[in-house]
């Protein structure tokens, strides 16, 4: 093979890979950097037990890191997963690498450029037994036509969330057949 046709099956090679490894996902309020499954309890400071109660034995932790629009605002009250036909509500919201802060519950004008993650805690014993996962995001607010959106979230069994300074802006969320 000469050089140049090395050259030129190494970039395709490339191209067809980039956009599998890095990728947003728009949704209603801007776009979806990262989402991930954890059995790792992050810090929740402010944490009410009663205003969110879970009534299963063993939990698992989803995490949204999220890019608002311009000009939009975040909401723990705007959305919750849906799996096997539950809804679970957000319960607590993170700026940037702060902790997440279960007495911030909204955030009116989001920041040019900032980060925000959105925290779920759902049934382990449905959901994260696989090292991938796709469960609907609800907005719970109209209109119906875009009211469910499909995300494949990744398991990190007891790992970390990925730090929300380590996303790079372009997101680490994979590419599925469903997008």
């Amino acid at each position: 093979m000469t050089r140049m046709r090395f050259a030129a099956a190494l970039l395709f090679s490339f191209a067809a890979v980039l956009p599998l490894a890095a990728a947003t996902l728009p949704f209603r309020s801007g776009e979806i950097l990262a989402a991930e499954l954890s059995t790792a309890k992050p810090r929740i400071i402010n944490e009410d037990p009663l205003a969110f109660p879970v009534e299963f034995s063993r939990l698992i932790y989803a995490a949204l890191a999220v890019k608002a629009a311009e000009g939009r605002g975040l909401s723990i009250h705007d959305y919750a997963l849906e799996a096997f036909g539950r809804d679970y509500p957000c319960i607590a919201l993170r700026v940037g690498d702060n902790d997440f802060n279960a007495d911030v519950w909204q955030v009116e004008r989001a920041a040019p450029g900032e980060k925000y993650t959105l925290l779920f805690v759902l049934d382990a014993t449905l959901v994260g037994l696989s090292p991938s996962e796709t469960l609907k995001l609800r907005s719970l607010y109209p209109p119906k036509s875009r009211a469910a959106q499909p995300v494949p979230f990744v398991n990190l069994g007891g790992r970390s969330f990925t730090s929300p300074r380590s996303i790079p802006d372009g997101g680490i969320m994979k590419r599925t057949a469903e997008q």
